[in-house]
C-alpha cells in the first residue's frame, strides 16, 4: 500500500508542482502566457491518450508489467523536460512524461479495486489518497521556492530521480493482482478493447458516474490553469508565495480523503456523492462573493470548499465507475480517466485563452463545471440505481 501512494503521488506532483514555474517559463523562452500555460495542457493531453491504452493493456497483460514501464517512460520524460534547450522541446517532453504519469493515475487504485468490494475500496482510495495527498500539497511550495531561489529545470531534475527510485522498488516489491475481484465471482474479462470500452458506454449509470466526475474535477484543473495568471500575472504574487498559498487547496482535499477514508463504508458511494456537492457550491458560493478582492484568500479559500467536495466524492465515484462491470475495472478506469482529463485538456486551452481578458473568466468557467456536476447528480437519482448491485 506504501508503494501505491508513492506512486500514486508522482502524477499530481508532475502536473502541479510545475506550476509555479509558468512565469519563470515565460521569461526564458519569451513566451505568451497561452503558451506557456501549455506545459500543463501537453502533460494532460499525454494523460488523457494513455490511460485509455495503460487501462486495457493492464486488463489484458496485467498491472505489474504496465506500472514498470510507464515508470521508466515517466523518468525519461522528466530527464528531457530538465534539458529541453526550446518550448516546443518542454512541450514534447512533457507528453513523454504525461504518458508515463498516466500509469500513476490508473493503476493503484485498480489495484486496489483488485483487492476489494465497491464501498471497501472506496475507503481504502480514501484513505490511500490521504497519505498521497502529501507529496502534491507541498509540491507546488517547493516549486515556487526551487523558481525563486534556484532555478525551474531542477524541479525535472528531482521528478526524474523519484521516478527512478520508485521504478526500482516497484521492479522489487510489486506483485500482480489482476485475478478476479473479492466478491464478485466472475473471472477476468480480455475482450477485444472496443468492445469492452462500448459496453461501459452503454451504461447509464456509468455515463452518469463519469459526467459528476468530469464537472468536480473540472473545477480543479480550471483552477490550475488559470490561478498562475490570475495570482501571480495579475495580482503580482511571488511564485513562492503562490506555492505556499496552493497548500491550503491541498490541505481542502486531504480532509475531504480523511472523511471519505472514515465514511465511506458506513454510509455508501450515493449518499458520499450527494453529501460531497455540498462544499463545492459554498465554494462556488465564495468564487463569487470573494471576487471584488484581490487577496489570496479571495481565491485560495473557495477553492479548498472545492478540494475538500473532491476529496469526498472522488474516492466515492472512481469505486463506483470501477464497480459498474469490476472484470473491467482496469478499463472502467482508464476510460473514466480519459473522458475526465480531455475536459481537463479542453478547460485548460479555454482558461489560458480567457483569463488574460480578466480574472472574472476562470470564475465563469467554474461555475460552468459545478453546472456538470449538478447535472450528473441529478441523472444519478433519476436512475434510481440500487448500488447493492453496483
Amino acid at each position: 500500500m506504501f508503494l501505491l501512494v508513492v506512486i500514486s503521488a508522482l502524477g499530481p506532483l508532475a502536473m502541479n508542482g510545475v506550476l509555479p514555474a509558468t512565469t519563470a517559463i515565460m521569461d526564458d523562452f519569451v513566451a505568451s502566457y497561452g503558451r506557456a500555460q501549455l506545459v500543463l495542457t501537453a502533460f494532460m493531453v499525454a494523460v488523457l491518450i494513455a490511460q485509455i491504452v495503460v487501462g486495457q493493456a493492464a486488463d489484458r497483460f496485467g498491472r505489474r508489467p504496465v506500472m514498470i514501464t510507464c515508470l521508466a517512460l515517466f523518468s525519461a520524460g522528466s530527464t528531457l523536460c530538465a534539458v529541453a534547450p526550446s518550448m516546443e522541446m518542454l512541450l514534447l517532453a512533457r507528453l513523454v512524461q504525461g504518458a508515463g504519469a498516466a500509469a500513476c493515475m490508473v493503476l493503484p487504485r485498480t489495484i486496489v479495486r483488485d483487492l476489494y468490494d465497491r464501498d471497501k475500496a472506496a475507503s481504502v482510495i480514501g484513505y490511500m489518497t490521504v497519505a498521497m495527498m502529501v507529496a502534491p500539497l507541498f509540491g507546488p511550495a517547493i516549486g515556487g521556492w526551487i523558481t525563486t531561489h534556484h532555478h525551474w529545470r531542477l524541479m525535472y531534475v528531482g521528478l526524474a530521480i523519484a521516478g527512478l527510485v520508485i521504478l526500482v522498488a516497484a521492479f522489487v516489491l510489486q506483485r500482480e493482482t489482476l485475478v478476479s475481484p473479492v466478491g464478485d465471482g466472475g473471472a477476468t474479462t480480455r475482450g477485444p478493447a472496443v468492445g469492452a470500452m462500448r459496453g461501459l458506454m452503454s451504461q447509464p449509470v456509468f455515463l452518469a458516474l463519469v459526467v459528476v466526475l468530469s464537472g468536480s474535477v473540472g473545477v480543479y484543473y480550471s483552477f490550475l490553469a488559470g490561478a498562475p495568471g490570475v495570482a501571480m500575472r495579475s495580482r503580482g504574487m511571488a511564485p513562492s508565495d503562490y506555492g505556499l498559498w496552493f497548500a491550503i487547496v491541498g490541505v481542502g482535499y486531504l480532509l475531504g480523503n480523511l472523511v471519505a477514508g472514515r465514511c465511506s463504508s458506513m454510509f455508501g458511494a450515493l449518499k458520499m456523492v450527494k453529501l460531497g456537492l455540498l462544499p463545492l457550491m459554498v465554494g462556488l458560493l465564495l468564487f463569487w462573493g470573494l471576487s471584488g478582492s484581490t487577496h489570496p484568500v479571495a481565491l485560495f479559500l473557495p477553492m479548498q470548499f472545492v478540494a475538500f467536495s473532491n476529496g469526498m466524492s472522488l474516492p466515492n465515484l472512481m469505486s463506483s465507475i470501477m464497480s459498474v462491470n469490476p472484470s473491467l475495472a482496469g478499463t472502467a478506469s482508464g476510460l473514466a480517466g480519459t473522458v475526465q482529463m480531455g475536459m481537463g485538456v479542453l478547460l485548460t486551452i479555454l482558461v489560458g485563452f480567457l483569463v488574460p481578458f480578466g480574472d472574472q473568466w476562470l470564475f465563469v468557467v467554474v461555475t460552468a463545471c459545478i453546472a456538470l456536476a449538478a447535472v450528473g447528480a441529478w441523472l444519478l437519482i433519476r436512475l434510481k440505481i440500487n448500488w447493492t448491485e453496483h
